[in-house]
């Protein structure tokens, strides 16, 4: 964000899921995460045939950074299937990544006040689900299926509209090392209100049994 300006305060960041589809910004639980060392492994190997790469797997809270847009055959507007490929970062509570990161600590106030360090976006707590603040780490993403973010449902929050555009300014500076002014973008999707659900739960995403509030 450019000098002086505020990241979107702390109530405009968290909803209770209430879409039929997909948007950048969704928060979803239980999302595996390949961690370090990976290594290859082969056929010469084992009976397994081709390539495979092997490495331990973490799981944590995750958030949808696939364009919006790229995901909008799901919502109805044309007859072919969307890609099945999603792409998350991992959400993990700042105390945790402050511990690891002595850069961090020394720019919290830049970071808290207008979300300011390009590898992270700053996340409020939410209610019942992250418990205090946390960070999207932009520099790690994931590649997962649609179906596992389906079966089962594990998405638990979406970003409202101003957090949604927060998203995409701080994926221009990292991914593209831009400076976007907020303004310059819109601030609701396309057709956004018509992907409004009117029953729960609102997509094969959520949980029946979900208890998401808003942050």
């Amino acid at each position: 964000m450019g000098p002086g300006q505020h990241r979107p305060h702390d109530e405009e960041y968290w909803q209770r899921p209430w879409a039929q589809a997909l948007f950048a910004g969704d928060l979803f639980e239980a999302v595996p995460f390949g961690d370090q060392p990976t290594v290859v492994y082969t056929s010469e190997q084992g009976e397994a045939s081709g390539k495979h790469f092997l490495g331990e797997v973490v799981f944590a809270y995750g958030l949808l950074i696939t364009p919006t847009c790229d995901m909008a055959e799901q919502h109805g507007t044309s007859p072919a299937v969307a890609h099945p490929y999603r792409v998350l970062v991992p959400v993990l509570p700042l105390d945790l990544v402050i511990q690891q990161t002595a850069a961090i600590e020394q720019s919290l106030g830049l970071l808290r006040s207008r979300d300011a360090i390009t590898p992270y976006m700053y996340l409020p707590a939410l209610r019942n689900i992250l418990e205090s603040e946390q960070v999207a780490c932009l520099f790690r993403p994931t590649l997962v299926s649609d179906e596992l973010l389906r079966d089962p449902p594990r998405r638990v929050a979406q970003l409202q509209p101003p957090a949604r555009r927060q998203l995409k300014v701080k994926l221009a500076a990292y991914w593209g090392r831009a400076a976007v002014n907020p303004d310059d973008l819109p601030l609701h999707e396309r057709d956004e209100a018509e992907l409004a659900a009117g029953t729960w739960p609102p997509s094969a995403y959520d949980s029946p049994s979900s208890t998401a509030g808003d942050g």
